[in-house]
């Protein structure tokens, strides 16, 4: 499902980040970039310029990250975000066609919000 795609993992817990990029392994990502926040997101954008799935941590108070996921839907790539909070999709309202998975990530939601992120994507990023 994700050969010879490159994704990007924007989670500040590394252990975390780890985590999901071996669920990601498993369905057959070989190319995934790590970055703790949005602001490392940028400075390593070079390595994820051509990303078909984003993976970001989106808290409501931290509005650096609600932007960088809305940039990256508007850009026509799928994402998917990861969170404690079961009210995000109530509080932005574009968030809730996203599909969202809640921290702790169990692999089985994150394949699903996988499998549903890339059938819901725009093709002009195939």
């Amino acid at each position: 499902m994700l050969a010879s795609r490159t994704i990007l993992i924007v989670e500040a817990q590394y252990i975390v980040a780890l985590d999901v990029e071996a669920t990601l392994g498993s369905l057959g990502a070989e190319h995934v970039v790590i970055a703790q926040d949005p602001a490392h997101a940028a400075l390593v954008a070079d390595q994820w310029a051509d990303c078909t799935l984003a993976i970001v941590e989106i808290e409501r108070e931290k509005p650096d990250q609600i932007a960088l996921a809305g940039d990256l839907v508007r850009r026509g790539i799928a994402v998917i975000g990861l969170t404690t909070d079961t009210e995000l999709p109530r509080t932005h309202a574009w968030i809730s066609s996203t599909p969202i998975v809640l921290k702790p990530v169990q692999s089985n939601h994150l394949i699903a919000a996988v499998a549903r992120a890339m059938s819901e994507r725009p093709a002009q990023n195939e």
